[in-house]
């Protein structure tokens, strides 16, 4: 695993150094558009339609719409002489408390050099205590808050969050109305039901078969795979050009000597 970066762990007056991981990886098989008859990789231009041209990078800039269709550019964002890459920690919760639907991104944090003792201390302390770390930290320039817990005996892992202000709250009512409906013999043939299904979660039990399946069929076309063909050279065009320039030219002056 390649590290995203090297930071800090900010645990009152200690400082724990720590580098940073990506923990998941996508489910998804990476697929892309290609040509056909020539099986090369289409390719994407920024096209503007009113002035009927490819945008090159220069010319693009960050607009906010606003409602009436007009957009305010925004000035580019101002760089940084160094991102700070401390993730401090606010206060120290139960688990139980902080609910999964603000969980973003997962990160493995592994210890630096000097940071071993402390960073043992740490997930010890949290795991014998039922506790995680409330924190917040910056990834890329990007602030939020995050959570680091104990993943198991040894090792730490970062949750990066979204604020609490990212939640659409119109859909917490959805079901508000349902409850009252609901008969006490339903209730208790649906938790007879529930009771009969309880089971341990075991990552290993759920495989992504869709994934399998996509691989498996790529494997099973790989004898038929061709190689895309190679475009032509801007150099090679060039020449045509100036061939045929010079055939033209040619037949140009052989008429008008005749």
């Amino acid at each position: 695993m390649r590290s995203l970066y090297k930071g800090i762990i900010g645990f009152g007056l200690v400082s724990i150094p720590i580098q940073v991981f990506k923990a998941m990886e996508s489910e998804r098989v990476a697929t892309h558009w290609i040509h056909e008859p020539c099986h090369t990789r289409i390719q994407y231009q920024k096209f503007c339609p009113t002035c009927e041209r490819a945008v090159p990078s220069e010319e693009v800039v960050t607009g906010a719409p606003l409602p009436d269709g007009r957009f305010v550019v925004l000035p580019p964002p101002e760089k940084e002489a160094a991102t700070d890459h401390t993730i401090t920690i606010l206060n120290f919760p139960e688990l139980r408390e902080i609910d999964p639907v603000f969980y973003e991104t997962s990160y493995w944090l592994k210890p630096g050099p000097g940071g071993q003792k402390a960073y043992a201390l740490l997930t010890q302390v949290m795991r014998e205590m039922g506790r995680v770390a409330l924190a917040e930290m910056k990834l890329r320039s990007r602030p939020s808050l995050a959570v680091v817990r104990a993943y198991n005996d040894s090792t730490l892992m970062l949750h990066r969050m979204y604020y609490p202000e990212s939640l659409r709250q119109e859909g917490a009512s959805f079901g508000a109305d349902l409850a009252q409906e609901l008969a006490e013999k339903e209730m208790v043939m649906a938790r007879t039901l529930v009771e009969h299904m309880a089971e341990p979660f075991v990552p290993e039990n759920y495989p992504n078969e869709h994934r399998l399946e996509r691989l498996r069929q790529i494997e099973a076309l790989m004898p038929t795979a061709e190689m895309p063909q190679a475009a032509p050279q801007r150099e090679v065009l060039d020449l045509m050009e100036k061939l045929k320039a010079s055939v033209q030219a040619r037949a140009q002056h052989g008429a008008g000597a005749g």
